[in-house]
């Protein structure tokens, strides 16, 4: 436990240094102004989630690379290979520093786009979902990432892919071609967020289904995370 408090101090004085809370206040910013000039007020449901779907897919994913990368750069993993440090720990913090930070940018983008009219809970477990699948898949990406070049390219890949489910969330596809990009977990992300700011908009199968879909994809990147960890994360490549 002492582990874990120390590795999610050091998470947080790292996103202290690199300006990860200036930026993040930023990209907030120009959301909630790009919100208040929307002719139509509220905004859909669809677009709110959209909306904050952005911060999970940015902060988890993208952030969390670049934080590993710094940590390798000044060999603070090769230190904690040396220590009695779980590898359990070090991804926990990591979710869950984030996580936090993707709390707070959240919130505040779906206040100003719903006025309040959102449902807290249903919020607060659709980013948790949302944020820890994107850490873990920014992990992943990351873990065999030989420089920073190596890990955008990467990461432009995931993304493009993540954001392909955008064409069913908004009726642009269906059919054959909405089912199978209702497959990428992008989309269970969306329909979680779109069932915590309007719930009617989601049936109860189908949040059950978008809900369960995420735990498994987060279980199972789990466990490629922590194959990751021994094997590239720390070693810096196999």
């Amino acid at each position: 436990m002492r582990g874990f408090v120390s590795l999610l101090r050091l998470d947080l004085v790292l996103q202290t240094r690199s300006f990860l809370y200036p930026a993040t206040a930023v990209s907030t910013l120009m959301i909630c102004l790009f919100i208040m000039l929307l002719p139509d007020r509220p905004a859909s449901p669809e677009l709110v989630a959209f909306l904050v779907f952005m911060d999970p897919a940015t902060i988890g994913l993208s952030f969390v690379g670049a934080m590993v990368l710094v940590e390798k750069s000044q060999g603070t993993l090769l230190a904690l290979d040396l220590t009695p440090t779980l590898p359990q720990a070090y991804v926990s913090a990591k979710a869950i520093s984030l996580t936090l930070l993707t709390f707070v940018s959240s919130l505040v983008v779906v206040l100003v786009a719903t006025a309040g009219a959102f449902d807290l809970i249903r919020q607060l477990v659709a980013l948790s979902l949302c944020s820890v699948v994107a850490v873990l898949m920014g992990l992943v990406c990351v873990a065999r990432a030989r420089g920073m070049n190596h890990l955008v390219v990467r990461l432009l890949g995931v993304t493009t892919l993540l954001y392909l489910p955008l064409l069913p969330h908004f009726g642009v596809v269906g059919g054959a071609s909405g089912m199978a990009l209702g497959l990428i977990p992008s989309y269970a992300m969306l329909t979680v967020l779109r069932a915590s700011v309007d719930p009617a908009t989601v049936s109860l199968v189908g949040q059950g289904l978008a809900v369960a879909y995420l735990v498994v994809w987060a279980a199972a990147l789990w466990r490629w995370t922590m194959r990751e960890f021994e094997g590239s994360i720390v070693t810096e490549g196999r």
